[in-house]
């Protein structure tokens, strides 16, 4: 079993991976801004959530921090993991970055 773990410099790349790997995306997010990472198309077949958790940084009330989100490699095939930064409440609203990589499963 292996880790991946990625940050947004990994944006774009695609990654070898296996059946019971864990991929761990962690990516700067300001909740009190409304915007947080949301989870836009993944083959779940392949790669699964797994949990996501909040790290604040150091600044007090309002201050941003790491959105770490938690998947499982669960079967053999290809995905695209795609996240976008969007207010919660406006699915179909601006979305303020994006995270993408592609997972290839044997």
């Amino acid at each position: 079993m292996a880790r991946h773990d990625l940050t947004e410099k990994d944006t774009g790349r695609s990654f070898p991976a296996a059946p019971g790997d864990l991929v761990v995306v962690e990516l700067g997010e300001t909740p009190s801004s409304g915007y947080r990472w949301h989870l836009e198309a993944v083959d779940d077949h392949v790669v699964a959530p797994a949990g996501d958790a909040f790290r604040t940084d150091e600044g007090g009330l309002g201050a941003g921090g790491r959105r770490q989100l938690r998947f499982s490699v669960v079967g053999e095939g290809r995905t695209t993991l795609r996240l976008v930064l969007r207010r919660g409440w406006e699915p179909d609203g601006p979305v303020g970055r994006r995270f993408e990589v592609i997972f290839t499963v044997r």
